[in-house]
């Protein structure tokens, strides 16, 4: 049988184990709740209506990028033309295409546009590979700078 004494000297031991232990426990979790806020932050700064403000990456890749304007209308896409090549565009705030950057099988093409989205320039390669120039009115009446001496 136990005396008082021994009985107390018992139940503070158990008291000093169980200090211990939720210390312990409450370092543990304070951690854990510390890395899952570091891993929240991390994953989702700038975050607006589920939508990243900001991404930072060594590499992406990705079939098409389109970049919209505050009224939620396309300003620049990224992609490919149909036969496989790049292609770049931008767009007025009311939607017209005003530039185009593309290629075909003679080399690079820069498509401009007017405001209203009418072709007034280009340039390109031609099938020799010499550079060709056009510039026009809004009506598609221009004329060509050819390569030459």
């Amino acid at each position: 049988m136990m005396t008082i004494e021994q009985r107390l000297e018992q139940l503070e031991r158990q008291n000093q184990r169980i200090e211990r232990k939720n210390r312990r426990l409450s370092a543990a979790l304070t951690l854990t709740v510390v890395a899952m806020c570091a891993v929240v932050t991390v994953a989702a700064t700038g975050e607006k209506h589920g939508e990243f403000d900001t991404v930072v990456a060594d590499s992406m890749s990705a079939r098409n990028i389109i970049v919209r304007n505050d009224a939620d209308m396309i300003a620049v896409s990224l992609g490919a033309t149909d036969g496989g090549n790049g292609l770049v565009r931008t767009e007025s705030a009311k939607g017209k295409e005003l530039v185009k950057l593309t290629s075909n099988d003679n080399g690079g093409i820069i498509d401009v546009f007017n405001k209203t989205g009418e072709g007034i320039a280009q340039m390109h390669a031609n099938e020799y590979g010499n550079g060709v120039v056009w510039a026009g009115n809004r009506k598609g009446m221009g004329r060509e700078l050819k390569p030459g001496p």
